[in-house]
């Protein structure tokens, strides 16, 4: 189920204002609707990176993108796996193979500002994130382009 939502400018915006807006301030049949300034959503599984050797999954990952020729930006609401309930937002920008961005803070890590590098073809995704704080991690999926 689509847990994220029009926001103008989601890359400007902190993780504390775009969780009340996601979760307190959107029905649930806008939360259905992809923001206007979205090319394509995701989804995936997102978890701890060992090494670039071992991944524990430790939940799915569903947000919206608006990316051209390699440039742009996103903005995600991760989960643990067996919670209800949102754990935590992700946004950045993405550069090619390069992304930088914020991750809000959850069981595994204080909120902190990211790098990460990855790799993608039509339709998968795979991406190692490192914080100034916490663990690397990972996040690997699916991705649509809208029509």
């Amino acid at each position: 189920m689509p847990i994220i939502t029009a926001i103008s400018q989601p890359v400007n915006q902190h993780l504390e204002s775009m969780e009340y807006i996601l979760i307190n301030k959107i029905s649930p049949v806008i939360k259905d609707t992809p923001p206007n300034w979205a090319n394509g959503n995701f989804t995936g599984v997102w978890g701890l990176d060992i090494w670039g050797q071992h991944k524990i999954p430790l939940g799915w990952m569903f947000g919206y993108y608006k990316l051209s020729i390699d440039i742009g930006y996103f903005a995600a609401g991760l989960n643990i796996f067996g919670e209800p309930d949102i754990s935590c937002f992700i946004q950045g920008y993405i550069f090619g193979i390069f992304m930088f961005g914020y991750m809000g803070k959850n069981d595994y890590t204080n909120e902190t500002y990211f790098v990460g590098i990855g790799k993608c073809n039509k339709t998968n995704y795979h991406w190692r994130i490192i914080g100034e704080e916490g663990p690397v991690f990972y996040m690997e999926g699916k991705y649509t382009v809208f029509d």
